[in-house]
Parts: structure tokens; sequence; C-alpha cells
């Protein structure tokens, strides 16, 4: 606070002069407390020039697996362009690992040196931490501040908004990305019963952009950021996606993918007698476009076929549902089969569901007179 006071000279009514004392109290333009100053960071001597996630001594880490946790340090570049040392540089901001606040140092900031010469470059590690493969790692409302005295140290900083809100580098809205190792990532989204898979890439960390090669476990593959694939048949499948960054470093996932036979059941009398028609209609739990090939016996039938008993070839229908007069096939237990295939494939059919049902069939009963004697 700086307080101003001046002597003045005026003259009253009746012509005397008088003297008033006039005190005027300047509040300082920054009044904030340490760490929540108003800072306005245009010096710039000292920079964070780079992050990264390496190894206790510095090293990058060498490889990450997606989902993976591992223990690394958060390391810093600073440089200083001043042309004399800097020293008791403090670090102000928030640590998030994707979108969720893992550290703040605005407590009362993270000492990070004590001095660093002029026009010089170091290399510091910020703060271990345990990270999963994948994650980003991002500090915000960076703020880094320094002071010019010789010899001042990090326990004899004046920490105060007037003393460092200018001698700084950052602001609010500061942010900076830490670069993290290549890490081979995918998701997958099956169509319901089509054998159909969208495939999204969710690889990071490395020098992007990327270059893809995918192996869906079924001798077919893509070089696509994104591929759709359709798989033939229903089954356990190996997908892999191996990833290369633009300075030649390689990571690779690969991840199990169930293919299922879509679920069915056939709706229908099983027991019936030889004079009747019966309606049997497949019923799926999940919705499917296909053709639907009925069995009697381990013969294909279609309506026309089930209705006249011939035994001619006849080509089977899209219909979910089919008339079986059962007096073209005789008394007994019969075995009716139905195949649900995928229309898109027709050349090559590709089986998504298949039920079956055990059937009964009796003979009409015969009515028999009898005479009394």
């Amino acid at each position: 606070m700086l307080i101003l006071h001046r002597w003045i000279m005026t003259m009253n009514e009746t012509g005397y002069f008088g003297i008033f004392l006039l005190i005027l109290i300047v509040l300082p333009a920054h009044c904030a407390d340490w760490p929540d100053c108003k800072f306005q960071c245009q010096a710039n001597d000292v920079i964070v020039s780079r992050l990264w996630l390496g190894d206790d001594m510095g090293d990058e880490l060498s490889y990450a697996v997606a989902g993976e946790k591992q223990s690394c340090y958060l390391w810093a570049t600073l440089r200083n362009n001043a042309n004399a040392p800097r020293y008791a540089a403090i670090l102000l901001a928030d640590l998030y690992l994707d979108d969720a606040l893992s550290r703040s140092f605005y407590d009362d900031g993270l000492c990070v040196l004590e001095e660093i010469e002029a026009k010089s470059t170091v290399d510091h590690p910020l703060y271990n931490i345990i990270w999963t493969g994948g994650e980003e790692v991002r500090l915000k409302r960076l703020v880094l501040s320094w002071e010019t005295a010789k010899g001042t140290t990090c326990s004899q900083a004046n920490r105060r908004c007037s003393n460092r809100n200018t001698k700084c580098y950052g602001g609010p809205e500061a942010e900076l990305v830490a670069e993290t190792p290549l890490s081979a990532s995918f998701t997958e989204n099956p169509q319901a019963c089509s054998g159909a898979v969208k495939f999204a890439d969710q690889t990071s960390g490395g020098d992007g952009p990327y270059t893809y090669d995918w192996d869906f476990g079924d001798a077919l593959y893509s070089n696509e950021k994104n591929p759709d694939h359709t798989y033939d048949r229903p089954g356990n499948y190996t997908v892999r996606l191996q990833a290369k960054d633009q300075s030649g470093r390689v990571a690779s996932l690969s991840r199990q993918l169930a293919i299922n036979v879509c679920p069915c059941s056939i709706i229908g009398q099983d027991h019936s007698c030889l004079g009747k028609t019966e309606t049997y209609r497949v019923s799926l739990t999940d919705s499917i476009r296909g053709t639907i090939q009925w069995y009697l016996d381990g013969r294909e039938i279609d309506d026309e076929e089930a209705q006249e008993g011939s035994d001619e070839s006849h080509e089977s229908h899209d219909a979910e549902s089919i008339d079986i007069d059962w007096h073209n096939y005789g008394a007994g237990q019969h075995e009716l089969m139905a195949y649900v295939n995928d229309k898109s494939t027709m050349n090559r059919p590709t089986l998504w569901a298949a039920c079956n049902m055990t059937i009964t069939v009796t003979p009409e009963p015969v009515a028999v007179i009898g005479w009394v004697v």
C-alpha cells in the first residue's frame, strides 16, 4: 500500500488562509495473495520448451501398452533466454491425466531449479507418476516464475504476487502436452447378426501422423485408419493393429474378437396329425436381414414342396414361415431345421443362425363300428 500526502493552502470566507493535509491512499494494482496472482507473463526469460515421459535418468520411455500401468517421471526442458542467471524457479500448474486432475502444484508451487545459468538449457524431472498407456498428460494453468536477485533459493524466495506476477512464463490459459511413447489401440463395434464390424483407431503418442497395418484374423488386411470389415463366418478371430509413427517407431495391439451366431427358435406345434397343415415360423432374438432355408429330415424344402409333397427341387425363399402338410411326410418323428444366411453374401452363404424342432406326427384316428350280437 502506498500513502501520499500533500499540504494544501486554501482561503476561507473570512479571508484567512488555512492549511489542510490531503492524504491519498493508493492500493496496489495486484492485491491478490500468492499463488492466485493476476499474472502478466511477458518477460519469458525462462521457458518450458518441452515436456515428456521418461525414466529416472530422463531417457524417453521405449514402449507403452494401451491400458497397462507403469511408473515414470514427467520431465521438462527449461531454457534461460536471459543474459544473466535466474534464481528460485517455481512452477505452478495442474497436472491432468486424460481429463482427470491428478495433482495440483498451486498450493505453494513446485521448486524446479535453484538456479539456471544464462543462455542455458536444463532437463529436470518434475513429478513421479503412475501412467496408463494411451493416457494424455497435460499441464494446465502453467506459470513458471523466478527471481533475479543473485543467490536466492526456493526456500528464501519472495512468494508474493507483487514480486513474481511479471517475472514469469505462461499464464492462466497456458497448457502444455507431454510427449508420450507410441501406443497402438483400437475399438471395435460389431453390427448385430451381420458379421460387419466397424474398427476405430485409438493410437496415441509418438510422432504422428501414423501409418496402419490391420490384420483381421481371417486372412484379410487393411491400411485404413478406421476400416469396416465383414466376416464370412461366425467364430473367434485375433485382430491385430500395427501402427508406425513418423520416427519409424512401431507399436502393435492384438485383441480377441468373437463373431457369434445369432440365436433363433422355431415356433409351431411339435405334435400334429397326418391330416393337418401346420405353420412354423423362425423367431430371431436380434435383427437380421437374410434368407431362411428350411430342412425337413435333412432335405431342403420350401412352401410349395411342403404343401405338395413333391420330390422336385425348389429354390429356397426369404419367408420367415413355412406351411407343412404332414399328410405328405407320414407319421412318426420328424426333424425340422431352419438356417438363416446373410443376404448380402449369396454367392458365399454366411450362416448366422440355426435352430431345430423335433415334431411328432400321429395318424388320424379311425372310427370303428362294432356290432353287438
